[in-house]
């Protein structure tokens, strides 16, 4: 009911705010506007309308917040595996295997990282036991 007054009521400002009929029509739409606002049966509508939403509005209250604390639960204890789950990674007693993927690495042996040649390659013939 709520939903087609509103529609009636946005649709009749549309008109009177795009009507090029002039300021007769605009005092008809008026007066009628004002003839509907004054109808018993609108205001019967329009109080039962109020008081339902304020009987309503302590029951949408507690399903907000009922809602709000279910939702700070699942919060925390994501947090809380999310926490666990990085914990478990970094205090990990498991060592990386070493990177042989690099042609020329000694087997066993991880490459260098600040760019110098491996030990044991054309651009360091040492011997890979001297490294």
């Amino acid at each position: 009911m709520l939903r087609k007054t509103t529609i009636l009521g946005a649709a009749a400002v549309g008109y009177v705010l795009g009507a090029r009929a002039g300021r007769e029509r605009y005092e008809q739409i008026v007066s009628a506007a004002g003839r509907v606002k004054s109808d018993p049966h609108v205001q019967k509508a329009a109080h039962q309308a109020q008081d339902y939403a304020a009987q309503q509005a302590p029951v949408v209250k507690e399903k907000a917040q009922a809602a709000a604390q279910q939702a700070a639960e699942k919060a925390a204890e994501a947090a809380v595996t999310a926490k666990d789950k990085v914990k478990d990674v970094v205090t990990s007693d498991d060592v990386p295997a070493p990177d042989t993927s690099v042609k020329g690495a000694p087997s066993g042996q991880t490459p260098k990282v600040h760019g110098d040649p491996l030990p044991g390659t054309p651009e360091n013939p040492a011997k890979a036991d001297d490294a």
